[in-house]
């Protein structure tokens, strides 16, 4: 058998597009290229976008789709280029398919096409409950379309896999049993650069104050992120102390809302590439994510490394580096006094945080960087 492996991820969106399953379709399609493997990438056709694109190993195929929800469900169109790409990839001869996430039109395209083709499929859950858009009978609805597109799936698809032990938990949801781990991971090398050599000095950019303690968030602006109770927090934080600030990147709908609300410590820096990620979290103190819906997020793992102090949610597998209190907070849920007392608890105890964003920074280096998931891929094909 040729030690060269020709594996196909498949991702309803990827880059530019910025988001968790992009970035892990990204680095994880790097790490394998860099090894000799052969990858191609399918996604949507986003506009400013080319329907193919070859970067040394890696092929990228874009299919013509709709961006419905301001582009967060894109939805495949019966096109021409459609039967052309499923006659290019059958010839492909494919090792492996990766299929990632449950909950789009082309994941169960994607795993039809497998199935046809005979090639050995792997469907990868990055989330830990139900997408919340922000409304109740819309959420309903979602949910209803996401058992019965997975009760699709199952038909077509028999092996899955999950970027954490919360996301193999969740899939038990939909009566799905697998041990298969392909965790979410860090460009360890690359990461630690754009840390120590920072393209954004954001502490001067926003002017705070020497000695001032930074609270970062990376991720989107939305209900499930828990956004709003660490906004809250802060703000009654800055009602008793001004040496404290938040700086928040990405963009969603609760921005606006977000704005009106916020203290004059609180700065919304938008959405940022992954060297500008780097340059935040290096000037950042604690990093606070008190989401309810999450898998493995790359942001926790980013902050670890440029050493900041986690302060997290249960949901997730943080809780796998966040193992227990000498390494940060694991909150049981995300309400707002919750979040409060915890950055509160810390702030004036900076030797503990420094003790425990070590611990976490050697638990990342130790086992969540790509080439750890690359080589359980490798070892998956045989």
């Amino acid at each position: 058998m040729s030690d060269i492996k020709r594996i196909c991820l498949v991702s309803s969106q990827y880059l530019p597009h910025v988001g968790g399953v992009e970035n892990y379709v990204y680095n994880l399609s790097r790490e394998l290229a860099r090894r000799g493997h052969s990858v191609t990438i399918v996604t949507s056709l986003a506009d400013g976008t080319r329907e193919y694109e070859r970067e040394g190993n890696i092929e990228i195929f874009r299919l013509p789709s709709l961006q419905l929800m301001n582009g967060r469900f894109p939805v495949l169109k019966k096109s021409k280029t459609l039967k052309r790409v499923s006659r290019e990839l059958s010839e492909r001869n494919f090792d492996l398919m990766i299929v990632n996430m449950r909950f789009f039109f082309i994941s169960l395209w994607a795993v039809k096409l497998a199935r046809r083709l005979g090639v050995r499929c792997i469907m990868l859950d990055h989330g830990s409950s139900h997408l919340n858009t922000g409304g109740k009978l819309t959420s309903k609805l979602g949910e209803l379309f996401e058992h019965w597109i997975t009760w699709r799936e199952k038909r077509y698809c028999k092996t899955f896999a999950g970027v954490s032990k919360e996301s193999l938990g969740w899939l038990r949801h939909f009566g799905i049993e697998s041990d298969v781990l392909l965790c979410n991971a860090v460009d360890l090398e690359t990461f630690e650069k754009y840390r120590d050599e920072p393209v954004r000095d954001f502490r001067r950019e926003y002017g705070i104050p020497e000695g001032a303690t930074v609270i970062t968030f990376v991720g989107r602006l939305t209900v499930e992120k828990g956004i709003e109770q660490l906004v809250n927090a802060v703000r009654r934080i800055n009602e008793e102390r001004d040496d404290v600030y938040l700086l928040a990147a990405g963009g969603g709908y609760l921005l606006e809302r977000l704005e009106r609300v916020k203290s004059k410590n609180t700065y919304f820096v938008g959405q940022v590439s992954t060297p500008e990620v780097a340059s935040l979290l290096a000037a950042g103190d604690i990093f606070c994510l008190p989401s309810f819906s999450e898998g493995f997020p790359t942001c926790v793992i980013e902050a670890c490394v440029a050493h900041n102090y986690i302060i997290t949610t249960y949901r997730g597998d943080a809780k796998e580096i966040v193992t227990d209190r000498e390494h940060g907070i694991i909150l049981p849920d995300n309400n707002e006094d919750g979040v409060y007392e915890a950055l509160l608890g810390v702030l004036d105890d900076p030797e503990h945080r420094r003790a425990a964003a070590e611990l976490c920074y050697s638990t990342v280096v130790n086992n969540y960087t790509w080439r750890h998931t690359a080589d359980a891929i490798i070892n998956l094909i045989g």
